[in-house]
């Protein structure tokens, strides 16, 4: 059964990068990423009954519900190409997610993504805006935060809970056999070393073919929302535009409307300051469990 399941598993953190880096590991001939990249299928056991924040049930609807229907997405894979998927709220409910993973994929490798939680926070919530979700400020939303989660809003509501990282971490070392963890900062400035990597960890040739770089799942204020909403929610016009096109060039083109259509929100001195030296205890177990330095995000 496993022989038709995914590899490998990109598991977050949300806002890190997952879909810069699934999109250049799916370039390459040898891998295959699912489509959708975020099936949600090892989470939806638990969170069926959930998913009640504003537009959440986008999410619950395009999740995947049965394992006839995860194993459906990865028949097209051929026979040597690794196959992955990137749900990036493995990470977050890794007490639950774990023993799922193990039960229905083995000992798959892992890959993790992490960045400043301060600045992850706040593209979370530059996110929401941008889908026409959140309607409060930055900080009325970390206040309503807790609230909201206890009404089973969906994990992206999860502003500051999802930028503690090292207990997760360490859980997914713990279980699995490979796991490789990326620092969002270096990968942004180094993309095509970092994908390397990557490729490198699992166990397939790198490519000599050109690379580049795109910014992917850019967030901001929508000068257009109908022009948004087209972009971000399924269409006919979509549906056609995926088969005449792949996918490589569709997200370029994306990229492209999205930055000319999204006002950038800056977050400003106060909203920073409400978060400092929130994680700097978890940043500093983080730092001891991957031996590395992170001071640069307590500043």
């Amino acid at each position: 059964m496993k022989k038709s399941l995914p590899d490998f598993l990109i598991v977050g953190a949300a806002k890190c990068g997952t879909t810069s880096l699934g999109d250049y590991l799916n370039e390459h001939k040898d891998m295959f990423i699912c489509n959708p990249k975020e099936p949600k299928y090892l989470t939806y056991s638990f969170l069926k009954d959930a998913y009640k924040g504003e537009g959440d049930d986008f999410t619950k609807k395009k999740a995947i519900k049965t394992l006839d229907g995860y194993k459906d997405l990865f028949k097209k894979a051929k026979s040597h190409q690794l196959k992955g998927e990137s749900s990036v709220d493995l990470l977050y409910y890794y007490k639950k997610t774990i023993p799922i993973i193990k039960e229905t994929l083995g000992d798959p490798k892992i890959i993790i993504m992490l960045r400043n939680p301060i600045k992850r926070a706040f593209s979370a919530y530059s996110h929401l805006v941008r889908d026409g979700r959140e309607s409060l400020s930055f900080i009325e939303g970390l206040k309503q935060e807790e609230e909201r989660l206890k009404l089973d809003y969906e994990f992206i509501w999860a502003y500051k809970k999802a930028s503690f990282y090292a207990d997760a971490t360490k859980a997914f070392q713990d279980n699995f056999t490979n796991v490789k963890v990326i620092i969002f900062e270096d990968f942004v400035k180094h993309q095509e070393e970092k994908t390397k990597d990557v490729i490198k960890f699992l166990g397939i040739e790198n490519e000599p073919n050109s690379f580049n770089e795109v910014h992917r799942n850019i967030s901001g204020k929508p000068k257009s929302q109908l022009l948004n909403t087209i972009l971000l929610k399924d269409s006919f016009i979509k549906t056609i535009f995926k088969k005449l096109f792949p996918s490589s060039f569709r997200a370029r083109i994306k990229y492209v409307i999205q930055k000319n259509n999204l006002n950038p929100i800056v977050m400003n001195e106060s909203e920073a300051n409400y978060l400092k030296g929130v994680f700097d205890e978890d940043i500093d177990k983080l730092q001891d469990l991957l031996d590395t330095d992170l001071s640069i995000w307590k500043k």
